[in-house]
């Protein structure tokens, strides 16, 4: 009897395959939402200019100065939502978090503060981005999808310094929300496997913040079954701002970093 139970579950299952793979993936270009969840791999490099009310500050690389770690993982969450046939609205989000204790080996200036020399420095390193941005197609069809795109690449950075010998406690932050124009290109090489790769950058004022962005990335997804696949991808952003006075930080960055990203997919 087990036989036969287990033949009729082997069959049933075989049948459910073939059923999938009868009916096919949800293919590129005609999913109503995707969503993408996984992990990213941030290679950060950070140039640094904080001033205080007395415009004293000095540019230090970051990571360098105070032994931040370069590379950090975090979680990923990305989609879009296409509410109608060549509109789309999507979405990408993660943060970083760093910390280190470091015996510097160069005076820094930051707020005007002086920190000599030889200063025991533990430095926390905090951000979070949300991109939010429309896309139009300006072609579609079963090869390929071309989109302009517009929207917001929102970064919220924070910085503290702090040591007990010279006592110092530094808070700095700020937010930098630059808009964003650009192009996505979709290659659907077959109907489970597509190849994406976009541009986006800007150079504006808004606000208090004088900054420019570059911001380009490929990735290359497969799915396994009607709704749910894998991917892989590769991404660069350059964030360049003069802050005037941006909650607690006057001064100018220079961010940029390398990205490498595994997500699994969803598509309704």
């Amino acid at each position: 009897m087990r036989k036969h139970g287990r033949a009729l579950a082997a069959i049933m299952l075989a049948a459910s395959v073939s059923a999938l793979a009868d009916e096919g993936p949800i293919r590129g270009g005609t999913e109503k939402f995707k969503l993408n969840f996984g992990t990213i791999l941030n290679q950060n490099d950070t140039s640094l200019t904080i001033h205080g009310p007395q415009g004293r500050g000095v540019e230090f690389g970051l990571e360098e100065a105070t032994g931040l770690q370069k590379d950090r993982w975090s979680t990923l969450a990305s989609g879009t939502w296409r509410f109608a046939p060549n509109h789309r609205v999507g979405f990408q989000s993660f943060s970083t978090r760093r910390h280190a204790q470091k015996v510097i080996d160069r005076e820094l200036v930051i707020k005007d503060e002086v920190i000599p020399v030889g200063t025991s420095l533990e430095t926390t390193s905090k951000t979070d981005f949300l991109i939010v941005n429309y896309q139009y197609s300006l072609m579609r069809d079963e090869r390929v999808e071309l989109s302009a795109m517009a929207g917001i690449y929102g970064a919220r950075f924070r910085y503290t310094f702090d040591s007990t010998n010279p006592p110092r406690d530094i808070d700095a932050k700020t937010t930098a929300p630059l808009p964003m124009f650009g192009v996505a290109l979709d290659t659907f090489i077959t109907p489970r496997w597509t190849v994406s790769t976009f541009f986006e950058g800007l150079y504006l004022k808004v606000g208090d913040v004088k900054g420019s962005i570059a911001y380009i990335g490929l990735s290359t997804d497969y799915m396994i079954t009607k709704h749910f696949g894998l991917g892989l991808g590769v991404s660069a952003v350059n964030i360049g701002a003069d802050v005037t006075d941006g909650d607690g930080f006057t001064g100018a960055f220079d961010w940029r970093s390398q990205s490498f990203f595994a997500y699994g997919q969803v598509r309704f």
